[in-house]
């Protein structure tokens, strides 16, 4: 309700205050960065380490998604 004058800034500010406050996403991010990242396998370009990331994390989205359905 308030911020009527002004709607821009009552979009940033909701906008704002709307992030998360909590590091668990990256916290995640980085458990996947650890599990590729390994001492066998620390020559990753970094291109192919963010690839190998994203498939590994959205494969286990997926199959959380899966094993909530059945």
């Amino acid at each position: 309700m308030f911020g009527f004058s002004a709607p821009n800034l009552q979009k940033l500010t909701i906008r704002l205050l709307s992030q998360t406050s909590s590091s668990s996403g990256c916290e995640r991010n980085w458990s996947v960065f650890e599990q590729i990242h390994t001492k066998r396998r620390n020559h990753l370009e970094h291109q192919r380490l963010n690839d190998l990331v994203y498939v590994r994390y959205n494969l286990n989205l997926k199959n959380r998604y899966y094993l909530r359905t059945f």
